[in-house]
């Protein structure tokens, strides 16, 4: 479905500012005839299953299919932030799952932090890794509300073992540790950061070593079954897959249709601030919660700039600037102002004069029921996906996409049973997403 399809001539991302020298290339002149599994997607999500479907010792024909450059996609335009999300949802998590349930899916994100640091390091990967704390500030009454609520469930859930990582401060320890006055509640918790794209593209420059035929800039048209293997048809051919791998997040509807509604690109804005001076350097990265999905995040890199993200004051109230939207060719209006004074927010910066020298926009894949889909689709063998991170993929990609690949060799698949695609979650009709955001929603 064209509507679906990435534009041309996207906002460039601070990250982009490491554009590799592969950025547009072409493993083969012409688009393979056949492979034995093609992944739709270069980004985060691509690249890891890429990666450890090698690691799994697949030795057959990988092709990987591209819409636009390499890595062009949500995975170069979010905020670095590799974050896990302990305890904020607990109690809607738990309402869903059980504490079982909850306790899984925290977990899971939770031990992304020590397999990004082992993989970082057995691959020897430059992408200014740093792994550190972080540091949930609370604004308004709600969110201190929801805060303690969520907190309280975090912590009497018996399952959950990564509680005591997880910390709880208020008052005066609550201004002092987030730096942030206004501040009455504060959590803190192990988060890591690091540079998105760097990471990703020298994963894929190593696949690309082992033998992964890399396409870009071939945009998926469209998708037929053939005697359960599977037909891509694109802007420059046709290649028959004996098994498929759609890694395409947001536009997934562009490539495989019963995604819409499911997967809805959502539109959004991050920024890269420069200090004129340099102030103290921050000692956590941060989610910074106001009203219902509200929020802003942070990480402070050690060249002494910052990455903000968030701006959805100027977003969520206007549907039609970010609902159901593909275009990152784009700002939308209001949020470059948002971020030139932000970081006076934090009473070491009150002085500081700053640059928003980069802000850009990226399309989010959110879901209809806020998880993503991982697996073999239902009644269609051969056929996977991994999408949908609802704005959150940092920490649930790494580890969906080893379990993925273990999959597609023939393993159980090993996510949080939230993950996993599913027959009955195809066939829901409801779509929670703007009810997700908490906000009322206007037109402008």
């Amino acid at each position: 479905m064209t509507d679906y399809l990435p534009v041309p001539n996207p906002t460039k991302s601070f990250w982009l500012t490491a554009e590799v020298d592969f950025h547009d290339h072409r493993s083969t002149a012409e688009l393979p005839p056949e492979a034995d599994i093609v992944i739709v997607g270069s980004g985060y999500a691509g690249t890891t299953t890429a990666h450890f479907l090698m690691k799994e010792g697949f030795d057959g024909t990988i092709v990987m299919l591209e819409a636009r450059d390499v890595c062009s996609g949500a995975t170069a335009r979010n905020g670095g932030h590799l974050k896990p999300s302990l305890y904020y949802s607990q109690k809607s998590w738990t309402k869903k799952f059980g504490e079982k349930g909850a306790a899984e899916i925290a977990n899971f994100e939770f031990a992304h932090l020590a397999a990004m640091k082992e993989l970082i390091e057995k691959e020897n990967i430059d992408c200014d890794f740093v792994l550190g704390r972080s540091c949930d500030v609370h604004l308004t009454p709600s969110a201190v509300n929801a805060a303690l609520e969520n907190y309280q469930q975090f912590a009497k859930n018996p399952y959950v073992t990564c509680k005591q990582d997880v910390q709880l401060h208020v008052g005066e320890n609550a201004k002092t540790i987030s730096h942030v006055l206004d501040s009455e509640v504060c959590v803190t918790f192990t988060a890591g950061q690091l540079w998105p794209y760097k990471l990703v593209t020298s994963l894929l420059r190593k696949c690309m070593q082992q033998g992964l035929n890399l396409q870009t800039n071939t945009p998926v048209l469209e998708i037929q079954g053939f005697d359960n293997k599977w037909l891509v048809k694109t802007t420059r051919g046709t290649i028959l897959a004996r098994k498929l791998v759609i890694a395409t997040n947001a536009y997934t509807a562009s490539v495989e249709p019963k995604f819409m509604n499911k997967i809805v690109p959502i539109k959004g804005i991050c920024s890269h601030i420069t200090p004129k001076v340099r102030p103290s350097h921050l000692s956590h990265t941060y989610g910074i919660r106001y009203d219902g999905a509200d929020q802003d995040y942070l990480i402070n890199r050690a060249d002494g700039t910052v990455v903000v993200g968030g701006a959805k004051k100027h977003i969520f109230p206007f549907k039609n600037v970010f609902y159901n939207v593909v275009d990152d060719s784009t700002l939308i209006s209001g949020t470059k102002e948002y971020f030139d004074n932000y970081m006076k927010l934090f009473h070491d910066w009150k002085f500081t004069d700053t640059d928003t020298d980069h802000v850009w926009s990226g399309i989010l894949g959110y879901t209809d029921d806020s998880f993503p889909y991982v697996g073999e689709m239902p009644h269609e063998s051969n056929k996977f996906i991994i999408a949908g991170f609802h704005g959150h993929g940092m920490p649930r990609v790494l580890l969906s996409a080893k379990a993925l690949a273990g999959n597609i060799m023939g393993k159980k698949l090993e996510v949080p049973e939230a993950f996993k695609i599913s027959q009955e979650r195809m066939t829901r009709t409801r779509n929670e997403i703007l009810a997700s955001l908490g906000t009322p929603v206007a037109k402008l």
